[in-house]
């Protein structure tokens, strides 16, 4: 069996939180890789940061993968109708939404769990996770908002649906708010994020919905 995965990530010099966003991938490529080799599973892992992907070579990228089903990470800047890298739009609810055909896709991305999730989902993609609102990243702390990030994709790498996995990201938000160990602004951020958590598509997939032969 086979597992397809795309990584989006701005990594650009001028990306405010690119350290955050490169972090994000590294940590999303080791999960993945941890996976398949605990599960004997073939891995075809696509990673594209900002110097390599761009709203007019994404369909070709996008067609390797999306006939079959597979798992997707945006990692970068947004808006309602835009994921964004390098300061450009890369994925918008106007022109290459559609290519996103059977994917289910996790964001760390602010806005795009509005309009641009809304077209990726009418357009037969599985499931969106991301946000309605801003994605905070606390200045100081990018490896606590890192850790909460990635406790959806260790929550769904391990069997859970992605609706349980969405509420094991809310826990460890929420683990996050109540830690007095945290500066007050930081916790008012996470709440934030939190909040704006959103899930758009078929919550009750597993990681073995996606496997491929």
């Amino acid at each position: 069996m086979n597992l397809n995965s795309v990584i989006l990530a701005d990594n650009s010099a001028s990306c405010d939180i690119a350290d955050l966003f490169v972090m994000l991938k590294n940590s999303t490529e080791q999960l993945l890789e941890q996976f398949a080799s605990s599960h004997e599973i073939e891995m075809s892992s696509n990673t594209y940061l900002s110097d390599s992907i761009t709203k007019q070579t994404l369909s070709e990228k996008m067609a390797l993968v999306n006939n079959d089903h597979f798992i997707c990470f945006w990692f970068g800047h947004g808006k309602k109708d835009s994921f964004m890298m390098d300061g450009a739009d890369v994925v918008t609810t106007t022109e290459n939404y559609y290519v996103f055909t059977n994917a289910v896709i996790y964001t760390f991305s602010c806005f795009n769990g509005n309009d641009l999730a809304d077209a990726v989902i009418t357009n037969n993609g599985k499931v969106f996770v991301g946000y309605t609102g801003y994605a905070h990243c606390p200045y100081g702390i990018d490896d606590v908002t890192c850790n909460i990030a990635m406790s959806f994709v260790t929550s769904f790498l391990s069997g859970k649906s992605i609706s349980n996995a969405v509420e094991d990201l809310r826990t460890s938000y929420e683990d996050a708010i109540f830690n007095d160990e945290l500066e007050p602004f930081q916790r008012s951020r996470f709440q934030e994020n939190r909040d704006g958590i959103v899930l758009k598509g078929n919550g009750a997939l597993t990681i073995n919905d996606l496997l491929v032969a």
